[in-house]
């Protein structure tokens, strides 16, 4: 199987400046997919604000890019408040004048029980984390994208959204990833003319450092789990980023993209 170090990287994204929110890595060794999306944005020639919760988290982020000659800055910021998805903005144009593309990868949260058990603080900690985070980060991005014009923004869901976990209901989380789809084909619509692309990425059962201290059968279970017998990684998100940011996908908007080795193609439980 191709290493994503084999993939050789064409300058796509020179002169461009990108944001990408959850772009530390939690959880352990290796990146998860939104450093891996922020790596390869650099090393596509894009400058990077790199934005996470946790500022050691982006750092670590910054330092790689930088090690491959990379350009990139790190701001700590909880994107689920509104002022501070605003400062993150006004910070990446006080650095680098313009904005050309967003990756809201931020997700997750208490989004665990069905509509019985989940509390009204779990569905609002849900909904702040997986759908507000990205409108208000949009909300700030998007004037500063019709002065270039034009721009991309990805927005990532998840095979939640299309199979619902099984055993353990998660359906806060489902119905936020799912209200992603929906809010990525509305702006799509909304901000077209404005030469704005908005696509939404939805991966699969990847394997990143976040999910990596869980029991080695649930391993193994994942990869038996899609028809493609290699393993879902961070650089495979990354990668569809990269294209949707890419003026190759210039005709490209509305879309939800699956990466997920084959996943929704089976009855496989999720």
């Amino acid at each position: 199987m191709t290493s994503h170090k084999e993939f050789t990287t064409s300058s796509r994204l020179v002169g461009k400046v990108a944001i990408v929110s959850g772009a530390g890595t939690y959880g352990g060794d290796g990146v998860g997919n939104g450093a891996a999306t922020a790596i390869l944005f650099a090393r596509e020639g894009a400058k990077v604000v790199l934005v996470d919760s946790v500022k050691a988290w982006a750092d670590s982020t910054k330092s790689i890019i930088e090690s491959e000659g990379g350009e990139a800055i790190s701001i700590a910021a909880d994107v689920t408040k509104v002022e501070e998805c605003k400062s993150v903005i006004d910070l990446s144009i006080q650095e680098f004048n313009t904005i050309h593309i967003l990756h809201n990868n931020v997700g997750g949260g208490s989004g665990n029980g069905n509509v019985v058990e989940a509390t009204e603080e779990m569905w609002a900690d849900s909904i702040s984390v997986n759908l507000m985070s990205m409108i208000n980060m949009c909300r700030y991005t998007i004037p500063h994208m019709r002065s270039n014009p034009g721009g991309s923004i990805i927005n990532v869901s998840s095979v939640s959204a299309m199979r619902p976990k099984s055993g353990r209901s998660s359906a806060p989380y489902t119905m936020n990833k799912t209200a992603v789809v929906g809010l990525t084909r509305a702006m799509a619509l909304d901000h077209a003319e404005e030469h704005i692309r908005v696509n939404c990425i939805m991966p699969g059962l990847i394997w990143t450092p976040r999910v990596s201290h869980g029991p080695s059968e649930s391993r193994d279970i994942r990869q038996s789990s899609t028809p493609l017998p290699n393993e879902g990684e961070s650089w495979d998100i990354g990668w569809a980023a990269v294209y949707l940011a890419s003026e190759q996908a210039r005709f490209v908007t509305g879309i939800v993209l699956p990466v997920d080795g084959g996943f929704l193609l089976t009855s496989t439980p999720n």
